[in-house]
């Protein structure tokens, strides 16, 4: 499961103690206000709900006698009078604390809006890339991994008690579904040992990304282009963007903890990681300065741009105020469900590892004492071959088995010119050739090896970049799996034809046990690769 590896990979390479001392040097490193709050309603006077009806009631009876006589001029109710009056207030407020922003009396948003709205949306889409290269990559994957700074006593724990080959150990005479069933018990008592104040952070973490995607992908183009070419539009014409744009800024009000930053940036890091000559901290340290500035972006937005305000103004409703957004309350479940994907595929490489070990000591017993022939099918960018197993399996047989006990026994038996034993010796005294020339198609000079550094230095989106590395793998595995094949069909007729051979060579009997435990054990292997 690609989730696992994720998670995995990451961990490896970035264990938790490094983790949280580059937490503290980002912690030092970040601008004192990288931490402060985004959005604050609590510093205006309209900041609440106006109820006009109350509000209207309570003025003296002197200011309601003035409205009375001025309606009655216009030929408006007295409390359509005292809106106007707070409404003209309010726009003559916003006029004076954000000049240029929004002219009230033609209900005009100005250029000024114009311009920290796209200053808006260009700081939104940092975090627009960096929510794509993790949380939208892989949800459960980024909050185990946020998890493990968080709540770091549960993710130990969990580490710890979930560990199969410990609970082998512990429970030696346990079978393998008590042991599967005993590793995901220790994850529910685990995960459900999180105390609520834990909770309450990861769902604030949870919470903050939600709204970050939301504030990423909200439609500034539909907005800008509203706007005239004197750069001015009417904000009763955009009134919706506007009410969602506001709802989305409020909900996130606080910026997003370092931790969560932290988290972000390694996932985005993780596919440069292996890079020459990178460094972990200045790559940090150069995300966390665009962050800050994306952040204080959305601030400076906030406090020089009040939306509320204005969409009272323009809808001419001095209740309105921002809707809670929801979003963010899965990640429990999805915390618990990458969990249960990892046991499960802890458990698989259990059992896994343990037919490994069996089928290695097949290879002892196969060889004599020795094992398959080390071979490493990867070129130096680190080509993943599936099937490579096979091939080591087979170079070791053509050369500790084909050439000097089986060849002595078939030359004499070729010379009775049996083609189809004829045709499988020659497939089989090929077996080196056919590997070698794999090997030198996949290494760095090769037709996969370029092919296959060209996809890693491909600069397009992270999901075509891996289709291509991947295009490139199975077009190699297909090629081993071509090579074990062509091997085993020659197996399978030299046998046959040995078979039939048995009364008249008796030589030949010893050679079809030798090539009959070689089919087998190709067997065990292929089935093995195909599962991993």
């Amino acid at each position: 499961m690609e989730e696992t590896g994720v998670f995995n990979r990451l961990a490896a390479a970035l264990p938790m103690d490094d983790r949280k001392s580059l937490l503290e040097k980002l912690k030092l490193d970040a601008d004192t206000t990288a931490l402060q709050p985004l959005y604050d309603d609590g510093d205006t006077p309209d900041a609440g709900v106006v109820d006009l009806k109350k509000k209207y009631a309570a003025l003296p009876w002197y200011s309601r006698l003035f409205f009375w006589f001025a309606g009655l001029f216009r030929g408006k109710p007295p409390q359509v009078m005292f809106l106007n009056q707070q409404l003209a207030r309010l726009g003559r407020l916003i006029e004076e604390q954000s000049p240029g922003i929004y002219d009230y009396e033609h209900d005009l948003l100005l250029p000024a809006f114009h311009r920290k709205a796209s200053d808006l949306k260009d700081a939104a889409r940092f975090f627009y890339d960096a929510l794509d290269m993790s949380v939208n990559r892989d949800k459960g994957s980024f909050y185990a991994f946020l998890a493990s700074l968080e709540i770091e006593d549960t993710h130990r724990r969990l580490l710890a008690e979930t560990d199969l080959q410990r609970l082998a150990e512990r429970h030696p005479d346990a079978d393998d579904a008590a042991l599967r069933q005993m590793a995901l018990e220790a994850m529910d008592e685990g995960i459900a040992s999180i105390g609520d104040e834990k909770r309450a952070v990861m769902y604030h973490n949870a919470r903050t990304l939600h709204c970050l995607r939301e504030l990423s992908a909200f439609l500034f183009d539909r907005l800008l282009v509203s706007f005239s070419i004197r750069l001015v539009c009417s904000a009763h014409l955009v009134n919706n963007y506007l009410r969602n744009l506001n709802n989305i800024l409020y909900a996130l009000k606080d910026a997003p903890p370092m931790p969560l930053l932290e988290s972000l940036f390694i996932f985005i890091l993780q596919d440069k990681a292996g890079t020459p000559e990178f460094n972990m901290e200045e790559e940090m340290k150069k995300l966390l300065a665009q962050a800050q500035e994306a952040l204080a972006v959305i601030r400076g937005f906030n406090k020089t741009a009040p939306l509320n305000r204005i969409l009272r103004c323009a809808e001419r409703d001095m209740s309105i105020l921002p809707r809670p957004v929801s979003g963010g309350e899965d990640w429990f479940s999805l915390y618990k469900e990458y969990w249960k994907h990892t046991v499960e595929k802890q458990f698989s490489d259990f059992i896994r590892k343990r037919r490994q070990e069996e089928l290695m000591a097949d290879f002892r017993n196969f060889f004599k004492g020795a094992g398959p022939q080390a071979v490493n099918m990867s070129v130096s960018r680190k080509l993943h071959l599936k099937g490579d197993l096979s091939l080591a399996f087979l170079r070791a047989f053509h050369a500790a088995v084909f050439l000097p006990e089986l060849e002595p026994v078939l030359r004499p038996l070729l010379k009775e010119s049996r083609a189809e034993l004829s045709a499988a010796h020659t497939e089989l005294s090929r077996i080196a050739e056919h590997i070698n020339r794999l090997e030198g198609d996949i290494a760095d000079t090769g037709d996969l090896g370029k092919r296959y550094a060209a996809a890693l230095m491909d600069l397009s989106s992270l999901s075509v970049k891996r289709h291509k590395v991947q295009l490139v793998e199975n077009e190699a595995a297909d090629e081993a799996a071509k090579i074990v094949m062509r091997i085993r069909d020659a197996l399978i007729n030299m046998v046959r034809v040995l078979g039939g051979m048995l009364t008249e060579s008796p030589e030949a009997g010893t050679a079809i046990k030798t090539l009959t435990g070689a089919l087998e054990l190709m067997d065990k292997i292929t089935a093995l690769e195909a599962e991993g």
